[in-house]
């Protein structure tokens, strides 16, 4: 199977490419009968919300957020001494001294653990039957997931892959939405995995330009990523979960990074 990869190390250069006009055969990218699919998006309002991001995507990001945050131990407020005024005990010392800051008091500052590295791999490979409500849904977890990861002391690589097989020829774009070194834009991320139109305007046009979509059918069908990182969220092939059973799968997933969780 012949393989044509791209990579794009970071968002702004993938914009830039996408944004660009294609003189490709098919451009559902600009269609816009095909809102529903796209979230009810047109083109000029899916590039809108790729820079600025998904304000509206939040409301149900949040929701998780609130439900796994809390419950998130490996995040924690330890006791550190320090000179002061006042406090719980009298500093011999510097009292005999004249000191004025002749107490030992405490203030708390958080410790992170075990802050390591991770990249997180989502596929934004679906299917036009895959309805817009359960990709926002399972973005939704994912973006909850990347959130509870960071605030637990770790930092976390977020790479959108989009790849799809089509007559023996196999199309792959990855393309890394945070660095690890970048401040956590849950309204960007929100775009970038909950939002439809990450993969059917912004996505698409890349496969417009690269002439993918003049020789595929439908823009091909969804395949598995090649890198994997350490935790890759698959393809979707299955509609909406309940709100318990999508809480479980986080825990589950947090867990396996090592985030302690409180327990019920």
């Amino acid at each position: 199977m012949t393989h044509f990869y791209a990579k794009y190390d970071d968002y702004s250069s993938f914009l830039t490419q996408a944004f660009k006009e294609s003189s490709s055969s098919r451009k559902e990218s600009r269609n816009d009968n095909t809102l529903e699919e796209c979230g009810g998006a047109t083109w000029e309002q899916a590039c809108r919300l790729a820079k600025e991001g998904w304000l509206d995507g939040m409301k149900l990001i949040e929701y998780y957020r609130s439900k796994i945050t809390p419950k998130v131990t490996s995040r924690v407020l330890r006791p550190v001494p320090i000179d002061n005024i006042h406090g719980y005990s009298v500093n011999v010392g510097a009292y005999l001294s004249n000191m004025p800051e002749c107490f030992f008091d405490r203030e708390y500052e958080e410790r992170n653990y075990p802050g390591r590295l991770y990249s997180l791999v989502v596929s934004c490979s679906f299917s036009w039957n895959v309805s817009t409500d359960v990709i926002i849904q399972r973005g939704a977890m994912v973006c909850a997931l990347v959130d509870a990861l960071e605030f637990a002391g770790n930092r976390v690589e977020v790479i959108c892959n989009e790849c799809t097989t089509d007559k023996g020829y196999k199309d792959e774009t990855d393309i890394v939405v945070k660095k690890h070194d970048q401040p956590l834009d849950l309204t960007l991320l929100a775009f970038c995995i909950a939002h439809p139109a990450m993969l059917r305007r912004m996505i698409f046009s890349i496969n417009e330009l690269s002439g993918w979509a003049s020789i595929s059918a439908c823009y091909g069908y969804p395949a598995e990523a090649t890198n994997r990182g350490d935790l890759y969220i698959d393809e979707i092939h299955s509609g909406k979960i309940s709100d318990s059973e999508a809480i479980t799968w986080l825990i589950e997933k947090l867990e396996l990074f090592g985030v302690t969780m409180e327990k019920e």
